[in-house]
């Protein structure tokens, strides 16, 4: 199957707790008081990869609607408006967004889908995606929410010190530090210090090792939210993850003494990527024969 979406369904607006506007698109051929949401990873978009497809597929094999919108970590460097008194525009993506802030949109997603009569969600992130879904029912404990779908939760923080080495990681570390003691959070890193689209304040917040969002899944750390997490958990991986710190088979070994609820299940999905191209049947397959047998 090619690596891209074709969906069909409801361009839909709407305001994040904040008052941000997000797209998404809602897909319903049934009628159903169940909702699987996808949440995207950094830089990506609702519609952007063909993994969007597989889990809807998914969803509708179960009976299910499906919605996947845009979150404020949408593209690169992004201008989302904002109404207030007057329209506003703030400029956020990947680059500036802050991560706690997940939660403005995936409240707003959810209040939304309960306006048109859902009752039940399950959340799936892919990549960071599944950082903010797992912070979010961490933070909320939503009883709406019945399971969580987890689609290459990789680990940022200790990839980046894999990649840049310990020492040189620090050094970076301390630019950013720097930068946003001084003001200057969300200057872009300078391209000699780390050659990414990070603002020093995004930078710092991901990496620092006290970092929420870099601990979440931090593979040789305690992983202590995870651990507050009671509802059904399907963990993913493919086992040519590129961002892997520990081989995908350990890291899912690892979500599995962690996670509590007794239908927390993984998944390896062989010769797949991080992005799971060309190997979306076999998620979809996955996905469909764990929804089918979710205890609600």
């Amino acid at each position: 199957m090619a690596s891209h979406t074709r969906m069909h369904g409801e361009l839909i607006r709407f305001e994040a707790t904040d008052k941000l506007e997000l797209d998404g698109m809602l897909c319903a051929p049934v009628r159903s008081k169940t909702c699987v949401v996808h949440v995207h990873g950094m830089t990506d978009s609702y519609d952007g990869l063909g993994i969007v497809d597989a889990v809807m597929r998914a969803a509708f094999e179960n009976g299910m609607s499906f919605f996947t919108f845009d979150n404020r970590g949408y593209g690169t460097i992004t201008v989302f408006r904002r109404l207030k008194e007057h329209l506003v525009y703030r400029t956020i993506g990947t680059s500036f967004e802050n991560f706690k802030e997940c939660i403005f949109d995936i409240d707003a997603a959810l209040k939304m889908l309960r306006g048109r009569g859902y009752k039940n969600f399950i959340l799936v992130g892919h990549s960071t995606g599944c950082q903010k879904i797992t912070y979010y029912q961490f933070r909320k404990n939503s009883k709406a929410v019945k399971a969580l779908i987890l689609l290459a939760p990789s680990d940022d923080l200790n990839y980046q010190i894999k990649m840049l080495g310990r020492r040189k990681y620090l050094e970076t570390l301390q630019v950013a530090r720097k930068l946003v003691r001084s003001g200057h959070g969300r200057e872009l890193m300078p391209t000699a210090a780390e050659p990414s689209y990070f603002c020093a304040r995004r930078y710092y917040e991901l990496y620092r090792p006290g970092s929420i969002e870099g601990n979440i899944y931090n593979y040789v750390g305690h992983l202590k939210i995870l651990q507050k997490i009671k509802i059904p958990v399907l963990s993913v991986f493919g086992s040519r993850e590129e961002y892997a710190v520990l081989s995908p088979r350990k890291m899912l070994n690892v979500l599995s003494h962690k996670f509590p609820h007794p239908y927390c299940k993984s998944a390896l999905i062989k010769k797949a990527d991080h992005c799971f191209c060309m190997k979306e049947r076999e998620v979809e397959k996955a996905v469909a024969g764990w929804i089918q047998h979710l205890p609600f």
